[in-house]
């Protein structure tokens, strides 16, 4: 569909440069571009569209392969929120326990839980636009796996929908995945090895990532 209409586009302006042979191409740049006459570029960043840059796309090869031990980094506010940030040259991961968010078995945000939020969301602000922004789900083992995988999705759309509608996040940027018990950070022998277990996560990246 993309193709479609770019080429649409191409054939409006080649039309219109041939009736008007004296046209100025060097006002084609991209502060001169607008919805109704778009002009489409590409540039290390993604593709940038006449009303708004277009999110990148990092496949799903890119979201297997984070480092969950990444360098936690020195940051005192998050600290004393509750979140743990650790980051890569490409994305900063905020990781929070489900306590911090949510009561036991449920997946409705505490008040608590949205003021953890709402400074995430601040920093997100702060970072690259059209980066893509993934919230994982986790649970630990104690219940059937096919429960905790639900469980886990619900928290996640929980925390998406928040960002979204109250953190002011653009929502093409945002999406989930409901890990339930497949990548546990501690043992499930324990109540607080569990209690490590079931936590939310928040990848935003911070950059392209490199091929």
């Amino acid at each position: 569909m993309k193709k479609n209409v770019l080429l649409m586009i191409l054939g409006v302006g080649f039309l219109s440069a041939c009736n008007n042979p004296e046209g100025d191409v060097e006002n084609d740049t991209m502060s001169e571009a607008t919805a109704d006459s778009a002009v489409v570029y590409d540039d290390e960043r993604g593709r940038v569209e006449a009303d708004a840059v277009e999110i990148i796309d990092v496949g799903e090869d890119f979201w297997a392969g984070i480092d969950w031990d990444a360098p936690v980094t020195e940051d005192p506010e998050m600290k004393e929120a509750g979140v743990e940030v650790r980051a890569s040259n490409e994305y900063n991961i905020y990781g929070m326990d489900d306590k911090v968010l949510f009561d036991t078995d449920k997946a409705e945000i505490r008040p608590e839980g949205e003021e953890k939020l709402q400074q995430i969301a601040e920093e997100i602000k702060s970072l690259p636009p059209n980066g893509p922004i993934r919230i994982f789900g986790h649970a630990d083992a104690r219940a059937g796996n096919e429960y905790n995988k639900e469980l886990s999705a619900d928290r996640a759309n929980a925390v998406k929908d928040w960002l979204q509608n109250k953190g002011g996040i653009d929502a093409n940027r945002l999406s989930i995945e409901a890990m339930g018990e497949t990548a546990p950070r501690a043992t499930n022998e324990t109540a607080r090895g569990r209690q490590l277990n079931r936590r939310v996560a928040i990848v935003a990246v911070t950059r392209e990532p490199q091929q």
